[in-house]
Order: structure tokens, then sequence, then C-alpha cells
């Protein structure tokens, strides 16, 4: 459930669950902003079951969390270990 930043397809979706101004402070390249509480929600209207997606928070504990709760639904998530934080 959890994978390091180097490792990543960079042709998957990457979202970043934080909140819009630490998303607009830093974010990586290609990474969509979708907060926790509306990834949550309605994964349906972000996700697709037959896509891996890539989550990433501030330290990866947020994005471990969501990916946890959004595979128990079905999807193929993967947390960035230790977020944001492990790439600055």
């Amino acid at each position: 459930m959890e994978i390091e930043y180097y490792k990543i397809n960079k042709n998957n979706l990457i979202i970043d669950v934080r909140n819009s101004r630490d998303y607009d402070e830093y974010h990586v390249d290609k990474s969509i902003n979708i907060s926790k509480l509306k990834l949550l929600s309605k994964p349906e209207k972000y996700l697709n079951k037959n896509k891996i997606v890539y989550l990433i928070c501030d330290k990866g504990e947020v994005s471990m969390y969501c990916s946890k709760v959004l595979n128990a639904l079905g999807y193929k998530c993967l947390s960035i270990k230790g977020g944001i934080e492990s790439i600055i």
C-alpha cells in the first residue's frame, strides 16, 4: 500500500490529499489536489477501480489512511512513502 516516490509510474494519477493552501505552496509535478474529505466522501467521482492511483500528503500518514480506506472499497491506491517531506 506504500511506494517510494522515485518508484512511481509518472503516467499514473497522483492525488495530493492536502488542503489547497498547502498544495498551492508546494506540490509534485503532474499531481492534482483533491482534499481527503472530498476523495473519501465521493471516490467514484475521482477514481477508476481499474487504474492505480498514487496518494500524497505531508508525511505519508494521511495518504496511507486514505489508501487503506479506498483499497477496502475496491480501488487501487498506493501512498507515497514519507509524503511531500520525503521529496523536498
